[in-house]
């Protein structure tokens, strides 16, 4: 699979859209539980744990928001399988 990030990677740690992006490269360091958001319904769409050190790519809608409950790197892509 190729990846092609879309944007600068950003921290994240609070509620972010990141960049309002439909396809979303996550990095955790640390074991970290992912939350997907509707913030404007306030409503948690979803969550799932990340172990520490790996990398995830996150399909959402482009108005909900990700966070985790610590710090994550996150980025905006696309993919070839």
């Amino acid at each position: 699979m190729i990846i092609k990030p879309h944007n600068i990677e950003i921290t994240v740690s609070a509620a972010n859209t990141v960049y309002d992006a439909p396809l979303v490269r996550v990095y955790a360091s640390a074991n970290t539980v992912i939350t997907i958001e509707d913030v404007a319904a306030n409503t948690t769409i979803s969550t799932f744990t990340m172990p520490e050190n790996t990398v995830e790519i996150v399909e959402k809608i482009k108005t909900h928001s990700i966070s985790g409950d610590n710090s994550i790197l996150c980025v905006p892509v696309s993919y070839k399988g």
